[in-house]
């Protein structure tokens, strides 16, 4: 930077906002401008040349309050700087004073690596973390809208930094819009887990699509082999496809749903359904219903492993609760040590047992300080450990009174069901509906 004038007066209607100012609102300076209006303005706003005119490069809420409150000239130092120093400068300026928003900071950093800087470079300049720019730059690839309605929802940089895990598109998306929602664990879950399966899926289908020729569903063709195409292929799946692809007897092609891929066999004469396909159909059901009851389960457990000490009251419902349902006699140790991250026993090689967990200082002092998280382990190696499945054996939604009385006690605690899990929970979840499930299949 060079200074050319160090204080000069000039006309106001020659100064004019910078146009790469990282800071796009700068707000309201209605106090601002009674302020400058009573004491006028005490420091330099700092200027660049710009042909007849001068753009701020430090200043722009003190040359908006001065054209509200009617000043015509203000006092600056002018200087030449490069592009960089401009960018650089002005981002600097508006992070000491924590004006910007995490978007504005994320295309202050955008603008800087497109004047060369590096990651590296920005994080020395700004006093950033590398990791935090990174992590910045990354909002850059969410849709400017989306990400402007989910800050009203004041999600956490945490929940942004979730999405950074999903590459797929349409279900960072799909994300993005329960950020800061009751539903956001659930959806960030139920979206890294279809991202898994969409990479299974095109695996399976790269594979398959070698052997056979695509056709539209048949309900007069017999289905062959059912693909499940969440599960990984493995050798004895790429064998035993490629010896139906080798029957040339037979005009096998297939089809392809959204979760299954059918291999299809010749016309049949007179089709019904065998033994084998409805037993087959219930298996998916149930399949689908599974997927879902675990990914519940996960959520529950991690609400258990992260859960902090509360108010009194919950301390004496968890005490009470654990009177009267629990038999200590039947405690896992071994999950509650882990829930808690308590040290492993030195004495146990097989683990836990009551007395080794109790002798530990981090229980003892657990137990003194901490107590509704211990009973809140406790009871969750007691619930979990059952089956809490809302299924019966042929798919069909079956009502689970301990579950809603878990779900009951950690909801008083502060988790937040989301939909799909109230919905599993009463029975009303679309993997229950066997209609839906037949007009997918037929749309398949």
């Amino acid at each position: 930077m060079n200074v050319i004038h160090r204080s000069i007066m000039i006309p106001i209607e020659q100064l004019k906002p910078h146009p790469d100012n990282p800071r796009k609102d700068v707000g309201d300076v209605a106090e601002l401008a009674e302020s400058i209006k009573a004491n006028g303005i005490f420091q330099n706003l700092t200027v660049i040349p710009d042909d007849d005119t001068y753009m701020v490069v430090i200043g722009h809420r003190r040359l908006a309050a001065a054209k509200a409150a009617g000043l015509t000239e203000l006092p600056c130092m002018v200087v030449e700087m490069d592009a960089k120093e401009q960018i650089s400068t002005m981002l600097l300026e508006n992070m000491q004073r924590n004006d910007l928003t995490i978007w504005e900071q994320a295309q202050g950093f955008q603008m800087m690596l497109d004047l060369g800087e590096t990651e590296s470079d920005i994080a020395e300049k700004t006093g950033f973390s590398k990791t935090t720019v990174r992590h910045r730059l990354k909002l850059l690839e969410l849709d400017p809208e989306e990400f402007r309605k989910s800050q009203e929802r004041q999600p956490t940089m945490a929940d942004y930094i979730e999405l950074e895990k999903i590459s797929d598109p349409k279900l960072k998306s799909k994300a993005l819009a329960a950020i800061g929602t009751a539903n956001y664990k659930w959806t960030i879950e139920s979206c890294k887990r279809h991202q898994r399966e969409l990479e299974i899926r095109n695996e399976w289908l790269s594979f398959i699509d070698d052997l056979f020729m695509q056709d539209d569903y048949d309900k007069n063709r017999k289905i062959v082999k059912t693909v499940y195409m969440t599960k990984k292929m493995n050798d004895d799946d790429k064998k035993e496809l490629k010896e139906l692809s080798e029957d040339i007897d037979l005009d096998y092609c297939y089809t392809e749903g959204n979760t299954y891929l059918y291999i299809l066999g010749a016309i049949l004469d007179k089709p019904k359904p065998t033994y084998e396909e409805e037993r087959q159909k219930r298996n998916e059901r149930i399949e689908c219903i599974k997927v879902i009851e675990e990914q519940a389960k996960k959520l529950r457990q991690q609400f258990v492993k992260d859960y902090k000490s509360k108010t009194t009251c919950h301390k004496f419902a968890l005490l009470a609760f654990l009177k009267s349902e629990i038999d200590l006699m039947d405690t896992s140790w071994d999950r509650v040590a882990e829930i808690l991250d308590l040290p492993e026993s030195e004495d146990k090689e097989d683990g836990y047992d009551a007395e080794s967990i109790q002798q530990q200082l981090s229980f003892e002092s657990m137990a003194a300080f901490s107590p509704d998280r211990l009973l809140l382990a406790i009871l969750s190696d007691y619930f979990e450990d059952w089956h809490l499945s809302v299924h019966s054996w042929d798919g069909h939604y079956q009502r689970n009174e301990s579950l809603e009385c878990w779900y009951d006690t950690l909801t008083k605690l502060g988790y937040s069901m989301s939909t799909d899990e109230q919905q599993l929970l009463d029975g009303t979840h679309e993997c229950f509906n066997e209609e839906a499930e037949d007009e997918n299949t037929a749309t398949e």
